[in-house]
């Protein structure tokens, strides 16, 4: 699956989760969707300058009604620790977190940034499914957004350069 083909993936997959609210910062390995995102009318968009601004707006999209999803890097994860700490998780705020798995396997230069997300998240208490195959991105991002709903917190899912289309 080439980037445009997994972008489209996405997309559809956002849209059944029923996500209708995306908050992005872009990394090289996900500036396609982020492209998809901005230009697709039935999402509403809003472009970062820091991660943790996003679990903020994300929090005050939801609040207005909407159902939000915050795209970034696993780097921008960390960024966040405080912002998801003292805002969806104290408030009880549900958020998808999509997160560019950096270091995964296969994946250069960024090996000791993706050797603590998972415990991170753990850390965190935050639910976490890694996304490798393509076949599976529909199902994983709506089970990820109704448990989120469900348990009134952040889920993430980890999302690899398979899934992405990314090289």
């Amino acid at each position: 699956m080439n980037a445009l083909e997994a972008t489209e993936n996405f997309i559809g997959a956002l849209k059944r989760a029923r996500v209708d609210f995306v908050a992005t910062l872009p990394d090289l390995k996900i500036v396609e969707l982020v492209k998809a995102i901005d230009k697709d009318p039935e999402l509403k968009h809003v472009p970062l300058c820091r991660e943790e601004e996003g679990v903020g707006i994300c929090a005050g999209a939801y609040l207005a009604g909407k159902k939000p999803a915050l795209l970034m890097q696993n780097a921008g994860l960390l960024n966040s620790c405080n912002a998801l700490t003292t805002t969806c998780l104290q408030f009880q705020i549900p958020l998808l977190l999509l997160i560019y798995y950096a270091g995964d396997l296969g994946d250069r230069g960024f090996a000791t940034v993706g050797s603590v997300t998972e415990p991170v998240l753990e850390a965190l208490g935050i639910r976490t499914y890694v996304l490798r195959k393509p076949d599976e991105v529909a199902e994983t991002l709506r089970g990820a957004q109704i448990l989120a709903e469900d348990s009134r917190k952040p889920t993430a899912v980890l999302l690899t350069r398979t899934v992405l289309g990314a090289e």
